[in-house]
This record gives structure tokens, sequence and C-alpha cells, in this order.
């Protein structure tokens, strides 16, 4: 079977960046691919409603795309046991030639070290008749150890090092094995910055891009890629236009989750960056999922309305996402929900985490989206020196670190150019 390729969405998954990257890499499985959706973490509500009402399990996490030394590790090292005698050493030294030590193991558990230097001067014993010491009388702790699920990076550019797996060996690994280990190829679904994309890219294989964002930050590839970016509402409606493409026909739960996303991302159709194409492309998914948009789509964003058990940290974390604006980092995240009232409430208490947000992680500013679902408008709070960028970027007056948008309800479209363009 040909290599694997790990599709994926952005940090802090939503709804589309799940159900995007799942629907795409059940594209690629019917057209023969090997693909994996993963996900960057937890997911949220709304998108649990959506997973649970087509009957979906979520695809497995992936903190990081590093080169792990379980990826380049030779196994083919066969170890010392502790019975060998010191022919037997000798012998394996000479049939691994560079070797500077010899693994050690007892019963399959790695022990120690046998250097190759302690041999040849347990030999010269033989000249004045002394008695040899056995493998075992010479063998010593390692200083340095990996487990597979180490990152490969952290090998010394030098010398060789073993590998166990709690204390069973596993083989030897050197930073040659990690440069000529396999990358891991990756398709990116609803996100190209790098600061939103799951940590170790620069080691991975960018294989495709299926995006609805601004292209951003400064990722680089060493070929040619397949890409697809449209200015359209949700990147479901752009996976859609691919099955399309492809002539296959799109499964009933796949319909599902993508229009799940389409329903998210325009919040109903209601959002600025909803598309003539977005509702095409629902009104065909929800007839293949056998919905109805209106009805489902409110039970849906009702599911996801509800952040009552959340803890003020989780708030402002929530849906969250890095950007980058003259070199420096902020964030942005958003809640949306039926009533702003009970969130306003504690507003002070969310001020608190978003500073500590900011503060803890050298972030410029870390802003907070209070979303009405029902009003269609959006109380922008914040932490940072920001008063002077808000009022500039939305002409209007900053009172406690707040401003009232009416009408705003997308990130991507009314929230970032205005923010970027005002820094």
């Amino acid at each position: 079977m040909s290599e694997q390729i790990l599709v994926t969405g952005h940090k802090s998954p939503d709804t589309d960046t799940i159900c995007s990257s799942y629907a795409l890499a059940r594209l690629k499985q019917l057209q023969g691919i090997n693909a994996l959706a993963v996900r960057a973490g937890d997911i949220n509500k709304e998108t649990a409603f959506a997973l649970n009402y087509f009957n979906v399990m979520p695809q497995p996490i992936v903190t990081d795309f590093y080169i792990k030394i379980g990826d380049a590790v030779h196994r083919d090292v066969a170890p010392l046991t502790t019975e060998a005698s010191l022919k037997d050493a000798a012998l394996w030294f000479e049939s691994h030639e560079g070797f500077d030590f010899a693994p050690v193991v007892t019963g399959g558990a790695f022990v120690g070290l046998l250097d190759r230097v302690a041999l040849a001067e347990e030999f010269i014993k033989t000249v004045t008749g002394q008695e040899l010491a056995m493998v075992k009388d010479l063998i010593h702790e390692a200083k340095t150890v990996f487990a597979p699920s180490d990152n490969g990076h952290d090998v010394p550019e030098t010398g060789r090092y073993v590998v166990v797996d709690g204390t069973k060996y596993i083989g030897v690994v050197c930073a040659d094995c990690i440069a000529k280990a396999a990358k891991k190829k990756v398709f990116l679904v609803d996100h190209n910055e790098k600061k939103q994309i799951i940590d170790g890219i620069d080691e991975a294989e960018i294989v495709g891009v299926v995006d609805h964002h601004r292209i951003g930050g400064t990722l680089a590839t060493d070929g040619p890629i397949f890409i697809y970016f449209r200015p359209v509402g949700c990147s479901a409606t752009l996976v859609t236009d691919l099955y399309a493409e492809a002539g296959i026909e799109i499964p009933k739960e796949v319909a599902g989750l993508l229009l799940s996303a389409i329903i998210s991302d325009t919040v109903l159709f209601r959002s600025p960056t909803c598309t003539e194409l977005d509702k095409a492309a629902a009104e065909k998914l929800a007839a293949i999922a056998g919905v109805d948009i209106a009805e489902y789509g409110m039970e849906m964003l009702k599911a996801g309305a509800n952040v009552s058990d959340l803890t003020p940290d989780q708030i402002v974390r929530n849906d969250m996402k890095e950007f980058n604006g003259n070199g420096q980092t902020f964030t942005v995240a958003q809640v949306q929900v039926m009533d702003t009232t009970d969130l306003l409430a504690q507003k002070q208490v969310l001020l608190n985490a978003l500073e500590k947000l900011r503060a803890d992680n050298g972030y410029i500013a870390s802003f907070l989206m209070i979303t009405s679902i029902i009003d269609e408008a959006t109380n922008l709070v914040y932490a940072g020196n920001m008063d002077g960028v808000v009022a500039k970027a939305f002409d209007k007056d900053v009172l406690d670190s707040e401003v009232y948008l009416p009408g705003v309800m997308s990130r991507k479209k009314q929230i970032i150019p205005q923010i970027l363009s005002s820094m």
C-alpha cells in the first residue's frame, strides 16, 4: 500500500476543520489512496452533535508531525546477552564495524553497554595469564537512551544511541538515521497559516491544501502540490466540489458532516462570508443526508451554543486561532451563543483569563468574539494594549476593552482583516 497521507484541519478544531478533513480523507480512500483523517485536539459540542447525529467516530488525535525515533531506529542491531562470552563479544564487534559499544540485554531487557575499549583491555590480560572477566562484569549504564516516541531531532549529531521501549531493547539510532527517515505526508484542510498547523510541519511534507481563508505565513514546499482555494463561506463547500470533480457519490454520513460544516461556518447562512455556492452545496448535501436544513441546523447550533459548563479559560480558548501582524502574534477566539447576557455578566473574569492567556504565551493581544446567533452581532473583548488598533479597525469608541459590533459574525471577513490593516 502507498505511503499514508494524514488529512488534518487546524489547531483548536471546529466543525468545518473536523468534518471537512474527515470527508476529504474519505474521498481519497474511495479513490484508492491511503489516507487518514486526524485532528489536533478535542472536539467542541457542536461538532460532537454532528458526529453523533450521523454516527461517525471522531478521528484520532495527532499532536505533532515530528519524525520520531521509532520511524528511524535500526531494529536489526542484535544485542549481546549478559551470558555471552568475551569471544562472542569480539565476534559481535567484528561484524558491527564502526560501533564503539555493544548493547547488552538480559531476557530482552536492556541492561547496559559493553565498550569496545573495555573489551580490548580485557584481552590484554591473556598475555599475563590473568583470569578474564565475563561480559556481564564489563557493562556500564548508558548515559543517554531514547524511546520510540521521542522526537528524532533530539538525537545528537554524532554517535549512536540505544532505543528502548520501557525496558525492552528495540535497536540503535543516530542522526543520519533520522535524516534518512521518511517524512509524514500531510494534507491541510481549512487552514494554511503555519501558526495554525499541528506542530512539526517543517519535518513533514505538505502534499495539498484545501482552504477558504487568506493565504498567510511563510509555508514553503519542496515541489508543486495540489492547492484549492476559493472565497467561499466554508471549506466543506470546496470538498463537496472535489467529490463532484472526481465523479464519486458522497456517502450519506459524509454529506451530513459536510452540511454540518457549512451550517456552522455560515451560521445557518447568516454570515457575510456565505456565498451562493455554499447555499447550493448545502441543498445538495441535505438531500443526500436526508435532513431539513433549517430544523437540523438550528438544533446543531443550539447544541454548540451552550457554554454554561465551560470555565473562563476554556471560553477564551474556544475555536481560538493565532494570527501574525507585523511580526507580532495575536489570538482571536469565538463563542457563538443564543443569548450573550450570561457571558457579558462575567466580562471581567473573561478579561482576566484573556490577559493570562496573552501574558503566558507572549501574545501582543488576545481577543474573544462573543457572538449572538439571534441578534447577528458580536461583542469583541480583548486583553493587550490594543485600544487604538481596535478603535481604528472598527471606527468605534472603545470602552473597558470592549466594542460592540452589530452585523459582525465572521472572524475571517469582519475581524481579522480590519485588525491587521490597523496594526
